[in-house]
C-alpha cells in the first residue's frame, strides 16, 4: 500500500467466507436427509438446491470483488446501490452493480445510518444491523439529489484487502472524512500510507500456529468490535489487537464495559 499512489481496498471477505461455509452446510444437509429419507430424494433436492442457489447468489451479488471501496488519494471508488424492494427488482440490471467515484473536493456531507431489524424466536427477540452510507457531492446544482448509498456490511465489517485488518462503518466513516477534509493530495497519499492495515492472513495464521496452545489467549478490542487472539507470552503492553494494532484490549466486552461504567 506504502507508496505514491497509496490504496486501502476494502472487501466484504468475512461475508464472502459466510456465505461459503453456509453453502458447504446446505450440501451437507441435503446428503444427510437423502441418507435418511431416500425416497423423497427429488423433494429434498428441490428444496436445498433453491436454497444452495439463494446462498450463492447472496456471495456473487453481495460479497463479490465488485462490491469494493477503494480509497486513494485522488477520491472514493465504490459500487452503489445492490437492494432488491421487491422480486421484481432482481430482474432489472440497474438494481445490481452501479460502479461510482467522488473526488475528495467534490464530496460532502458522509452519514452513517444503521437498518435494524428484529426476529422473534422463542428465546426472545434479536436485533441484527445492518450499515449504510451516503454520500452527498458539494456542487450546488445537485442540491435536491439523491445521495450515493452503499450497502456497507452486517455485524462483520469489511476487510482491507491482503490484510487481516477490519474496518467498521465508524472506522471507515472517519478515515473517508479525514481523507475529504485534507487539505491536498500529498496530505491524503500521507493520510493512507500511515493507516494502519495490520498482517496479511497468512501472517496471523503463521503467528497463531508457533504460539502453543496455552498461550493463546482470546482478548476484546473495542475499537473493532472483535475477539482477537494474543500470544500470553507477551507482556500485556505489548498485546496488540491484529487488525487496528491498538493495545487497548480487555479479556472481554464485559470488562470493557465495567471501565466504561467507572469512568461515568
Amino acid at each position: 500500500m506504502a507508496g505514491n499512489n497509496p490504496q486501502i481496498v476494502l472487501e466484504r471477505r468475512a461475508g464472502r467466507q459466510l456465505m461459503g461455509c453456509l453453502a458447504a452446510i446446505v450440501i451437507f444437509g441435503c446428503l444427510v436427509c437423502i441418507a435418511i429419507q431416500p425416497d423423497a430424494v427429488v423433494e429434498i433436492l428441490g428444496f436445498f438446491g433453491i436454497m444452495l442457489a439463494l446462498v450463492l447468489f447472496s456471495k456473487r451479488h453481495d460479497h463479490s470483488k465488485k462490491r469494493n471501496i477503494i480509497l486513494t488519494p485522488q477520491g472514493i471508488q465504490f459500487s452503489e446501490g445492490g437492494e432488491f424492494a421487491s422480486t421484481a427488482d432482481i430482474f432489472k440490471s440497474e438494481k445490481y452493480y452501479n460502479p461510482a467515484s467522488i473526488p475528495w473536493n467534490e464530496l460532502g456531507e458522509v452519514k452513517h445510518l444503521k437498518k435494524v431489524s428484529k426476529n422473534r424466536t422463542d428465546h426472545g427477540t434479536t436485533e441484527s444491523v445492518y450499515n449504510i452510507l451516503e454520500l452527498m457531492k458539494t456542487d450546488s446544482s445537485r442540491e435536491h439529489a439523491n445521495p450515493s448509498v452503499i450497502y456497507y456490511c452486517g455485524n462483520l465489517g469489511r476487510q482491507v484487502l491482503n490484510s487481516h485488518t477490519t474496518f467498521t462503518a465508524e472506522r471507515a466513516v472517519r478515515l473517508i472524512e479525514k481523507l475529504r477534509d485534507a487539505d491536498s493530495e500529498e496530505e491524503r497519499i500521507q493520510i493512507l500510507n500511515d493507516t494502519y492495515v495490520g498482517k496479511s492472513p497468512g501472517e496471523i495464521k503463521r503467528e497463531i500456529r508457533n504460539t502453543p496452545w496455552k498461550q493463546r489467549l482470546t482478548r476484546y478490542c473495542p475499537a473493532c468490535k472483535l475477539i482477537i487472539l494474543v500470544d500470553g507470552r507477551k507482556e500485556q503492553s505489548e498485546q496488540r489487537c491484529h487488525s487496528c494494532g491498538s493495545n487497548e484490549i480487555y479479556k472481554d466486552e464485559d470488562e470493557y464495559l465495567k471501565t466504561l461504567d467507572k469512568k461515568a
